[in-house]
């Protein structure tokens, strides 16, 4: 796979590269790169051309100009990035924040969309969004004293394992033990290098969790129902909406492995 940079209007998009044939777009969640997606890159790049954008603000790529706080001020900037490596048209995955800018995208420029693949999306209640937003998100200013750092590691570990991570009940639990300490270094390497903004694009894919934008969709969609997903309860309360006939949902198995070979046999299944 290979790791390209390009400059668009100043900002230089870090992405990377594989494969040949039909395109796929794969959008990577918050606070994390597209490194998160090389290993379902690595499965599809025998049957596609799979591009992996860094999004604005973490990875490699530059940061927006300006803070933003809903998803459609992103699209702009995504739909230059993808004309500046000459996508016409071309098939959109989003896992998490990823999911929620692929629905914005799509329902923007749903003429470039050929398929939209939808991971870890979610309906939020108001009441939901609201102890998200004033409860979930830590403030990432360095401190003299590094409490920035442990409080970091804290939160990561516990996002690991419970949703939201401050509500460690048992019915908040989706993980009864952490994964390997190099996935919570990563985890928290990654919030890191995206620094104090990290939350920006975080916040409005939360504001924008909602079923009447999976509701507004004229391209064909297809919702992964992850049976491991932190979000499961959510993604019910999504498909217990009336949604359109172009948008369908399948289930994914818990083991990841397992899951992305089943996503690999949807996404051929519609070539």
């Amino acid at each position: 796979m290979k790791r390209k940079l390009i400059l668009v209007d100043n900002i230089y998009w870090h992405y990377r590269e594989a494969g040949e044939g039909q395109t796929i777009v794969l959008l990577h969640a918050s606070p994390r790169s597209g490194k998160m997606l090389e290993p379902l890159g690595e499965l599809l790049k025998d049957y596609f051309k799979v591009i992996i954008p860094d999004l604005p603000g973490f990875g490699m790529t530059d940061a927006l100009p300006e803070p933003i706080s809903t998803l459609q001020e992103v699209v702009p900037f995504l739909n230059k990035f993808t004309e500046a490596i000459d996508l016409q048209t071309f098939s959109l995955y989003g896992t998490a924040t990823g999911a929620q800018l692929g629905i914005a995208f799509s329902n923007i420029f749903p003429e470039k969309i050929n398929t939209l693949y939808l991971d870890n999306a979610a309906h939020f209640e108001e009441d939901e969004y609201r102890n998200i937003i004033q409860n979930y998100f830590l403030d990432l200013s360095p401190n003299l004293e590094g409490k920035h750092l442990s409080d970091l590691w804290n939160h990561v570990k516990q996002s690991l394992q419970y949703f939201p991570w401050y509500e460690t009940t048992p019915e908040n639990q989706f993980n009864t033990s952490l994964p390997p300490l190099e996935i919570v270094h990563e985890s928290f390497r990654e919030y890191i290098i995206a620094g104090k903004r990290y939350a920006e694009l975080y916040k409005a894919a939360f504001l924008h969790e909602r079923a009447k934008n999976i509701q507004n969709l004229k391209v064909n969609t297809l919702i992964f129902r992850w049976l491991g997903s932190i979000l499961l309860k959510n993604i019910d309360k999504l498909l217990a909406h009336d949604l359109p006939q172009n948008v369908k949902s399948v289930d994914t198995p818990k083991p990841i492995q397992e899951r992305y070979l089943a996503m690999k046999e949807v996404m051929l299944y519609s070539l």
